[in-house]
């Protein structure tokens, strides 16, 4: 590349308001995204805006600088927003600012057919290398699209503006007006502390996250604490739309490397970045971090390529089909597609791909609190994420899988998530919508599924098992794992031959209070492809002093510990809530379940009485406090 760039460079350079009368009326403007906006240029341009009239201006986020959404300029400017920003939501939805619905990915589709044409591109880029290129740092995205398609490009110089790596740079010959113009970029406030409901959601949805995955996430509380729930993970990678301090953080931290990515490994892969100064420094001249377009970063088959990919996006509402809206509350237009669809969309055609929809249970209204999970979506409020293309969604409650499941399934996996206390009000709409069984029961919301209880356990054959508490919503896996069983396991179990297992009778078993009766499954196979293998359970009499217990182990997973195992997280647990004697009636014949018992360490009583064997264990005494 010719050094002439440099004298080139020179004779560009002018003040903002001369570079800004270029803006005639009727110009349609492209502004730089989020922490990327050229805040001199805009302002410039404002202060100009008396001559403009009918000038549109295309963004997609907006975190700062929007004067023009001031009534005042409504005969100048008209905003048109890809993405909604809290600077020009009032306006969208006061009918002063256009918002247009896509797919981010698609954006520059736009722009390069000149169904959206660009006249002017208004950027913000480092100072140029010794090249002559200059970096869009953290606001790559569409801008880069933008400036590719402009007819004119106007570049605010910032020093502050980092020099990322990546397809991300423009030469000097490229733009038309350089304005230097040095001051802090925008910053996107970073959560230092987290409320517990989004630190339940975050534990929850960490549980998803294994080692070598490949994240995407968005920006916010959510994101910043799922990131800072990782630190004991190895070789995370990241290819996403935006990112924020915490990738900061465990890349310094040594839990991101990007080893196991398929694409681009070894690399942070971005588009735009919103975060603190810290987080701009960490990007200056990093070989680690690429920043590329968004109709790259964003394409679901680019996405679809890279193994064990997890996406991680919010919403505001989930029906019981599992219709996610993301983009509106109702009829009022909050935020916008982004790359919601692209990574939903794109992650579940990866190899070993998890998206999820993370969201709290609830949200503050002005007239109290509501539920985000709801019999159907509000008025007017958008399908971004399709029944078909939903697969976990996660609240502080739990954690749904809903992709293969049928509506039934659906909704009793949501309502198990939502709050406590719209779980009846959820019920009752469920079967008058005719989607759950008329007969349906759900237990007492007098404590939240107990999380805590969760864990994975190693068999002796080496095999992992997860043993959790049950749910309403295991009841199809309950009644296969009762269709597995042999003859003689249904007779050792239930003392003698049973036939069937009715909706009635199971619905009863899978629904628990946690309090009274604790009910523990063992679990194999990846989301999907469950099956329960085992289940343990107490119920407690009157006085919550002692117990009666039972378990049953599947054939195939039979003389291999588990049965064991259920039985010591059992006592483990009784322990805990202050039970002191077991109680369990067993066949003679049902030598495997005695000896368990026997070999228990507890101290244990037996009386026979034709052919059943009556136990009564007690617990060890200093572990009653």
């Amino acid at each position: 590349m010719s050094q002439h760039w440099r004298e080139r460079y020179a004779d560009k350079v002018v003040p903002a308001a001369q570079a800004l009368r270029q803006l005639k009326p009727g110009t349609r403007v492209f502004i730089g995204s989020a922490c990327g906006e050229p805040q001199a240029l805009v302002r410039a341009m404002c202060e100009v805006g008396g001559g403009l009239a009918d000038t549109e201006l295309i963004q997609v986020l907006t975190l700062g600088v929007a004067p023009y959404t001031d009534p005042k300029y409504s005969a100048n400017f008209r905003a048109n927003a890809f993405f909604i920003g809290n600077s020009v939501r009032d306006s969208v939805n006061q009918a002063q600012a256009d918002y247009t619905p896509i797919f981010l990915s698609q954006v520059p589709g736009l722009f390069r057919s000149r169904r959206v044409p660009i006249e002017v591109a208004l950027i913000t880029v480092s100072p140029p290398d010794e090249h002559g290129f200059c970096s869009l740092g953290v606001s790559v995205d569409i801008t880069k699209s933008a400036v590719e398609s402009a007819k004119v490009v106007i570049a605010q110089v910032n020093a502050h503006m980092p020099r990322a790596l990546g397809n991300c740079f423009i030469h000097v010959s490229r733009i038309n007006w350089l304005v230097e113009h040095d001051e802090p970029l925008l910053e996107w406030p970073v959560m230092e502390t987290m409320d517990e409901v989004t630190q339940r959601i975050a534990d929850n949805v960490s549980r998803l996250i294994h080692d070598g995955a490949t994240l995407q996430l968005g920006i916010g509380r959510i994101p910043d604490a799922i990131l800072a729930t990782l630190t004991d993970r190895h070789d995370l990678g990241i290819h996403t739309e935006m990112f924020s301090d915490g990738v900061m953080k465990l890349a310094l931290n040594g839990n991101i490397t990007g080893r196991c990515k398929t694409q681009h490994t070894g690399k942070i892969v971005g588009s735009f970045a919103a975060g603190s100064r810290e987080l701009f420094e960490f990007m200056d001249n990093n070989p680690m971090i690429e920043m590329h377009p968004s109709e790259y970063t964003n394409d679901p088959f680019v996405i679809s390529r890279q193994d064990n990919m997890v996406a991680i996006n919010s919403a505001l509402e989930v029906d019981l089909t599992g219709q996610v809206c993301a983009d509106s509350l109702g009829q009022q237009f909050f935020s916008g597609i982004g790359g919601h669809a692209d990574f939903m969309r794109g992650t579940a055609l990866a190899r070993n791909g998890i998206p999820i929809i993370a969201m709290p249970s609830t949200a503050s209204t002005p007239s109290g609190l509501c539920s985000r999970i709801v019999p159907v979506l509000s008025d007017g409020a958008g399908v971004v994420t399709t029944r078909g293309d939903v697969h976990y969604v996660v609240t502080e409650y739990g954690i749904a899988y809903l992709h293969g499941k049928n509506l039934r399934e659906r909704a009793m996996s949501l309502i198990n998530i939502a709050h406590p206390q719209f779980r009846t009000e959820l019920l009752y709409a469920a079967k008058r919508r005719r989607i759950v069984y008329r007969n349906q029961i759900m237990p007492p919301p007098s404590k939240p599924y107990p999380a805590e209880l969760e864990t994975t356990v190693a068999l002796r054959d080496g095999q992992s098992v997860l043993i959790r508490p049950i749910r309403a919503d295991d009841e199809s896996m309950m009644r296969d794992m009762f269709y597995s069983f042999s003859e003689k396991t249904v007779y050792l179990r239930y003392h003698g031959t049973l036939k069937s297992m009715p909706h009635n009778r199971l619905q009863v078993f899978c629904n628990v209070d946690y309090d009274t009766e604790i009910a523990l499954i063992g679990v194999v196979g990846p989301a999907g492809k469950e099956e329960v293998v085992g289940v343990g359970r107490y119920l407690t009499e009157a006085s919550k002093q002692s117990a009666e217990m039972a378990f049953v182990v599947r054939d195939d997973w039979q003389r291999k510990g588990l049965g064991t195992i259920l039985f010591k997280r059992l006592v483990e647990i009784a322990q805990a809530n202050g039970i002191r004697k077991f109680h369990a009636e067993v066949l003679a014949e049902n030598s495997g379940m005695l000896k368990i018992f026997h070999r228990s360490g507890l101290s244990v009583e037996t009386s026979t009485e034709e052919g059943v064997v009556g136990i009564t264990m007690e617990l060890p005494q200093a572990l009653d406090s």
